[in-house]
């Protein structure tokens, strides 16, 4: 009793509980008028709604400060449960924290190492390069005349991280009784992940030994780089390391400045990231562009290791399975490892989800991808709507691994706007398929290699199978209107030709099994086979060449 009394005399708690209490009060009343409003007066009222509540929550962040910044940032990722009025506007948090006072830092420094500033440092520049919720840095020379970054941790920080983390499992609470918001995610997981990962960016020493551990992993891998730590500076609070002069991944007038390959840096900064998820199992959480420096010679250098998270085993093995579908550009078998990842719910509608990914992968063409294709203003919004109605979650305790993904992904589109990502997973899973270097996902790709050729056998079951599913009317898509009309034309087509060219090879099978018994049966049988195959294929070669000129993503030969 004594705990809720003091919760509710803190001028903190108050103003982030009755704020989101308002959010549950709007969603409540529109909840019990929506029957007297049409669908499109309903969906407009539902938009200006989530509006205003995300500039509400981001005006309160900033002015609050502390954790509810770092959960803003850590749910603008989330598109599975929050619709876009939210994210767009939570993304603003990324750049809006305000920097702790000079003589407030300075105290803690050298409260921390034991000495005043002008005998730890030559020189220290005490306006802060970068500010954050939890912490900020400043830049400083040392003794012996090397460039450092000093990272310090706000004074006070621990008590408020403390105070929003009961509050937000106060509000979790209230949110599993009175709401349905359960129903589609695990808030309880939800919870518990970010208490985690904020809890381990409270100790910079555990910081220090992620840069260690980063260095190890890219020790030999070209056109990365990562800061050395200086462990007789570093402490729980504060954490001292080699200073990194370079540029933001995402100025790119800056970076065509400095004559950087921006194509070049994309492929590195993707496969960098690849190789954190597929080898390594260890990867960097949080790389916006402010954590991804471009150095004057174009290397990466990843910096602020605070956020990290692991992969495991099991998870490895399922993104080398879509790694694998990527790489043979297989629908299916995308679906297929989004499900084994977890990242479709049990009433996912399958069958629709693989007609959009097919809609992108009709994207690569001739070995390329043209991003600007899936660009286009009603294709991105058609697509985007499907995602936020099918259930789809980011799976348990890896919230972090989808939001660090999504970013890597747009970054690269910036860089390139070719970027292919298929194109640059081939050669890697090529490589880890020759043996010639030891690789912890090797296994894991022969023996899907091993399962792709032993699916070839079965495969005449499946098609068979399709359709009666599709004559059956037992399998119903709901393709993006905009392709509607050419997926049933592909599909009729795709359907007669899978049809003819399967009685075709019968009669062929047929004729060869009695040509013995009765030679002008058994030979006319192979001949009419013959025939029907010949004709098909003449017919599939006449149509590829016309979809070539005419299908909208399929580039025209000049």
């Amino acid at each position: 009793m004594r705990e809720v009394k003091h919760l509710i005399l803190n001028k903190r708690f108050r103003t982030i509980f009755l704020m989101f209490f308002g959010f549950f009060i709007q969603y409540w009343w529109i909840g019990k008028t929506k029957r007297f409003l049409n669908k499109d007066r309903l969906d407009q009222r539902y938009r200006d709604i989530y509006t205003s509540q995300a500039k509400k929550f981001t005006k309160t962040a900033i002015e609050l400060g502390g954790l509810i910044i770092k959960l803003g940032q850590f749910v603008s990722s989330r598109v599975d449960i929050l619709p876009k009025e939210f994210t767009e506007t939570l993304s603003e948090l990324q750049d809006s924290v305000t920097p702790v006072e000079t003589d407030i830092i300075q105290r803690k420094i050298e409260a921390e190492l034991s000495g005043s500033i002008e005998s730890l440092f030559n020189e220290f520049v005490y306006t802060p390069v970068a500010a954050a919720s939890l912490g900020q840095v400043h830049k400083a020379i040392l003794k012996s005349g090397e460039q450092v970054a000093v990272k310090v941790m706000r004074p006070g920080i621990k008590e408020i991280v403390a105070l929003d983390l009961f509050t937000f499992k106060v509000l979790i609470a209230f949110a599993k009784r009175f709401t349905k918001v359960s129903r589609f995610v695990d808030l309880d997981d939800v919870y518990h992940e970010f208490q985690e990962v904020i809890t381990e960016e409270l100790d910079y020493k555990k910081e220090a030994k992620n840069i260690e551990i980063f260095h190890e992993q890219f020790m030999d891998f070209p056109g990365v780089s990562v800061p050395n730590v200086h462990w007789e500076f570093t402490r729980n609070e504060v954490l001292v390391m080699e200073f990194i002069d370079g540029v933001k991944i995402n100025e790119i007038d800056k970076l065509e400045g400095m004559k950087v390959n921006k194509k070049k840096l994309a492929s590195i900064l993707y496969l960098s990231f690849l190789k954190q998820l597929l080898e390594d199992g260890f990867f960097h959480a949080d790389p916006h562009p402010g954590n991804l420096l471009i150095k004057k010679d174009g290397t990466l250098a990843y910096i602020d290791f605070g956020m990290v998270g692991r992969v495991s085993d099991q998870m490895k093995e399922n993104m080398v399975k879509l790694a694998i579908a990527i790489y043979l550009k297989d629908a299916g078998g995308i679906v297929e490892a989004f499900d084994d990842l977890g990242i479709l719910r049990k009433q996912t509608d399958k069958a629709a989800l693989m007609k959009h990914v097919r809609v992108i992968l009709s994207g690569f063409a001739d070995g390329g991808f043209n991003i600007k294709n899936l660009q286009k203003e009603e294709i991105l919004e058609e697509l985007r709507e499907f995602l936020y109605q099918q259930p789809f979650q980011i799976p348990s305790r890896t919230t972090f691994l989808g939001k660090a993904i999504m970013t890597v992904f747009s970054i690269c589109n910036g860089l390139d706007e070719k970027f292919d990502l298929v194109a640059l997973t081939m050669p890697y899973v090529e490589d880890m398929m020759k043996g010639e270097t030891v690789n912890p996902a090797k296994d894991t790709v022969l023996d899907q290699i091993k399962k792709t050729f032993l699916n070839v056998i079965p495969s005449f079951q499946k098609v068979i199978r399709l359709i009666d599913q599709l004559e059956s009317g037992e399998m119903r898509i709901s393709p993006p209107k905009l392709f509607e009309k050419s997926f049933y034309e592909q599909q009729t087509y795709q359907t007669r030709k899978i049809v003819l060219a399967l009685f075709g090879t019968g009669l062929i099978i047929s004729g060869a099994q009695i040509v013995e018994q009765n030679n002008v049966i058994g030979i006319g049988l192979m001949v009419v086979g013959g025939l029907m195959t010949l004709i098909q294929a003449i017919r599939t070669g006449r149509v590829r060449r016309r979809s070539r000129r005419r299908h909208p993503f399929l580039k025209t030969k000049t």
